[in-house]
């Protein structure tokens, strides 16, 4: 083509885009947009949380000694049950030799008491019959001495046995007392879920043996953000989710809310306690887990994509589409959700509206509309 053929086709078509700006305006912008729909609305606070039992028990050793009898982690067990044995035979042994010695003091004292019986009986005897000359001088000597001697014997038996079996008694007591240590009884129905010792091994009083829980009863320590608080209620229907189980969930309800505001992870939150519904297979203690708290409910309310919705000093407003071209329309909003805002006035049900973001839109201006299909 000659340069004169060509300047001709520029020269054409720099009348024709002249000519469509000046027919239709600036050019279309190419944007999306989603119909207002009615369906139901749920406002959730989502947080995360720590699984632990509602009635549990953390065993520790009261006795210095060998473990006999341990249960194994996930195990059931009845109120009553054994859930801890330590070899007590030293100690039962000890018991033993304390009985035994309280028993010979206490056998001292009355073998005492009846040697002075026989003694003074036999004295009284030969008392008389010392009397009537048919005893010697010596042997009434002899007598009166034995007589003395088995007096002086009981008396400090009398002293010394009551204060040797208060001894003994309290020493009986201190090894009874770790003789039933060796021996730990279920507190109630449950399950043991975490063992630190296991059968064999030696353990001193006071070292955590075993963790117990009735796992049929669990909640979740829930950390509600102190800007939340003023939403989340005592009674609250609560979403429970783990990593652990993908599309899995549990219900539970909020029981109860600790007043208390703590600093967790640059979080200031406060400790909210939801109770498991039953049933509750899959979680267990400790485990951290989602947390969705249903802070509010409709049934149906109109609603659009947060994208929808604008703000400026004078309130709030969306782009409605109508015959290609947006028009901005106040509107008064309700509540929202992470990704929905609920109009009350403004909209009606099937009104398409624009989504952002978006740059230099302007009321009136024609657009290219894909609009989404969401149900």
């Amino acid at each position: 083509m000659s340069t004169r053929g060509l300047v001709a086709v520029l020269a054409v078509f720099l009348f024709l885009m002249t000519l469509g700006w000046c027919v239709g305006g600036t050019p279309e912008v190419s944007v999306e947009a989603t119909p207002a729909r009615e369906r139901a609305l749920e406002v959730l606070v989502a947080t995360n949380g720590k699984v632990e039992p509602i009635e549990k028990a953390e065993v520790r050793a009261r006795l210095d000694g060998r473990i006999v009898a341990i249960p194994d982690p996930g195990v059931r067990v009845n109120a009553g049950e054994v859930i801890l044995r330590i070899d007590g035979g030293p100690v039962e042994a000890e018991l033993a030799t304390a009985r035994s010695l309280r028993l010979n003091a206490e056998d001292s004292l009355r073998a005492a008491r009846d040697q002075l019986a026989r003694v003074q009986k036999r004295a009284t005897t030969d008392a008389s019959l010392f009397e009537q000359k048919a005893l010697s001088r010596e042997r009434h000597a002899e007598s009166q001495a034995e007589l003395k001697q088995a007096r002086s014997r009981v008396a400090h038996l009398e002293h010394d046995v009551p204060l040797r079996v208060k001894s003994l008694d309290h020493r009986i007591s201190e090894l009874e007392a770790r003789s039933q240590a060796a021996v730990v009884m279920a507190p109630f129905a449950g399950t043991v879920y975490r063992t630190d010792a296991k059968r064999g091994e030696t353990v001193r009083v006071g070292d955590r043996v075993l963790y117990f829980a009735d796992l049929d009863r669990l909640r979740v320590r829930a950390n509600v953000d102190q800007v939340d608080l003023g939403r989340v209620k005592v009674g609250q229907p609560v979403r429970i989710a783990s990593n652990a189980y993908p599309g899995r969930l549990w219900q539970a309800r909020m029981a109860d809310l600790i007043p208390n505001v703590v600093l967790k992870e640059s979080r200031r939150v406060v400790e909210g306690l939801a109770e498991v519904t039953p049933p509750s297979e899959g979680l267990v203690p400790g485990m951290t887990v989602d947390v969705e708290i249903l802070v509010d409910a409709s049934p149906q309310a109109l609603q659009v994509p947060v994208e929808a919705v604008f703000s400026r000093p004078g309130g709030s407003f969306v782009y409605r589409l109508e015959e290609g071209r947006v028009h901005e329309i106040p509107v008064r909003v309700g509540r929202s959700t992470v990704s929905t805002v609920e109009i009350l006035e403004g909209l009606d049900p099937e009104d398409v509206v624009i989504l952002g973001p978006l740059a230099g839109l302007e009321d009136g201006d024609a657009v290219n509309a894909k609009v989404q299909d969401d149900g």
